[in-house]
């Protein structure tokens, strides 16, 4: 239906201004100026290149799409707009395989660029924009964004992200994005050098997180069981059992009043049953860092665990045998591998991690 009304709109300016002066409610997404004049101009052509043509009707996409409609959208006398919301647009045209930017690269330009808290901000409404744009962004993509946000002090907006789910698409339900999410936490603590403030904020995070993951927004039916479901995993419960004890022994007398450590240390063992406790030499070094960053922390936990129940008590000598029979000779010779492939400055996150919980353990 589209070609009959363009055609006509050739010679009848009316025409294309009731087709432009068609108008949408949903307003296109702003975004904070950040710290960099780069990320900024990202953003500002996603924006007008990609995010604006998606609000359109088609037949205004076909206007700045196709090249033979262009000559309607150059007239400097009577330029061509559309209003969404509250906002007027000009529009232009486009050509997709020169003014689009490839989602992938852009996605992990924005990681590189974003240095504090409010240029992470936008995050959140460039991923829904994307998502409405028919723009997926992959588990994996969601784990090197969750890893970069960790890093940089952006554990506020992956929490955002992960409560607006239905908007940017990061499922709490994909096992990789979950354990990039618990370790991002953990790192931040660690950072935060276990002060008081650092501790309550974390456990504020992470009981947030294993609440959103029962949540069934987060749900993917398709694929959840006891094999993939986060919550079946003990190095995602290990992460709560951790961040519950450390509150315990840091800040409450290594007291457990509501029994929340002692429910987290069974259900890990419970899925301690089905754990990989192995490290693949095959994979080489990649598998010991992978294991060395995934159990540390539940190491640390369980140490902790043992004091707070008591160690002369059924689960106390339990998680006991599972530390010296499992976890410490597995980070031993994890810890052994990852050291003789640290990066330039010496160091690996697993490392970092591991060096943190061994001196809070002696």
């Amino acid at each position: 239906m589209a070609e009959p009304i363009l055609a006509k709109s050739l010679y009848c300016r009316p025409c294309l201004q009731r087709l432009l002066s068609r108008t949408s409610t949903r307003p296109i997404a702003t975004f904070i100026p950040t710290t960099s004049p780069t990320l900024d101009a990202l953003l500002s052509t996603f924006r007008s290149n990609i995010f604006l043509p998606s609000h359109l009707l088609k037949l205004q996409q076909s206007l700045i799409y196709r090249k033979k409609n262009h000559r309607l959208l150059t007239n400097t006398e009577e330029p061509a707009t559309a209003k969404l919301g509250n906002e007027v647009h000009a529009l232009k045209p486009l050509n997709r395989l020169v003014d689009e930017p490839s989602t992938a690269k852009s996605l992990a330009q924005m990681c590189e660029l974003c240095k504090e808290g409010r240029d992470w901000v936008n995050m959140v409404p460039f991923i829904i924009e994307l998502k409405t744009a028919g723009r997926k962004v992959k588990g994996w993509q969601f784990e090197k964004i969750v890893r970069r946000m960790g890093e940089k002090g952006g554990l506020g907006v992956v929490m955002e992200m992960a409560r607006r789910v239905e908007g940017t698409g990061m499922k709490l339900g994909d096992l990789g994005v979950a354990r990039e999410v618990m370790w991002g936490a953990v790192t931040k603590c660690i950072r935060s050098e276990w002060s008081e403030e650092g501790v309550k904020d974390t456990e504020k995070f992470i009981e947030g997180i294993w609440q959103l993951l029962s949540d069934e927004r987060h749900v993917d039916r398709n694929v959840m069981g006891k094999d993939v479901d986060p919550k079946m995993k003990a190095e995602i419960v290990g992460v709560v059992l951790w961040i519950r004890a450390l509150r315990s022994m840091r800040l409450g007398e290594s007291k457990d009043p509501d029994a929340k450590v002692k429910r987290a240390a069974e259900m890990v063992l419970a899925t301690w049953k089905t754990t990989d406790k192995t490290i693949d030499e095959e994979k080489g070094w990649y598998d010991a860092n992978y294991k060395l960053m995934m159990w540390t922390p539940v190491w640390h936990g369980m140490t902790m665990a043992r004091k707070i129940v008591g160690e002369n008590t059924a689960l106390g000598r339990d998680l006991a045998n599972t530390i010296s029979l499992d976890l410490e000779p597995m980070l031993k010779k994890a810890q052994q591998i990852v050291s003789q492939h640290a990066g330039e400055d010496g160091t690996r996150r697993s490392l970092v991690v591991y060096d943190a919980v061994s001196k809070m353990t002696e």
